[in-house]
């Protein structure tokens, strides 16, 4: 309890001090304000119907395993779940 009581007070004091060297800081040239995004109707829809498997790979850097085990476990928890509630030994 002592540690996270010390760790808020070491990042209270760095934000005073980052609140006092704003407050020091000469005032900074108003800024240009910028134009306010315009409503529309538009639906925007995506190029492709979905997201070949290939790709899922390459952004998220798996293997075809790891997806697969990864796809195997969102499918079979909810099954575990009501299983487990069922079957309580």
């Amino acid at each position: 309890m002592s540690e996270i009581v010390a760790n808020l007070k070491a990042q209270l004091k760095i934000c005073q001090q980052m609140f006092e060297q704003l407050a020091e800081a000469p005032p900074s040239p108003t800024p240009t304000p910028t134009p306010t995004p315009t409503l529309t109707t538009e639906i925007l829809r995506p190029k492709k119907r979905y997201i070949k498997t290939k790709e899922i790979l390459e952004i998220f850097d798996i293997t075809k395993n790891q997806y697969n085990n990864i796809l195997v476990r969102i499918y079979l928890n909810p099954l575990f779940k009501v299983l487990n509630n069922n079957f309580v030994l």
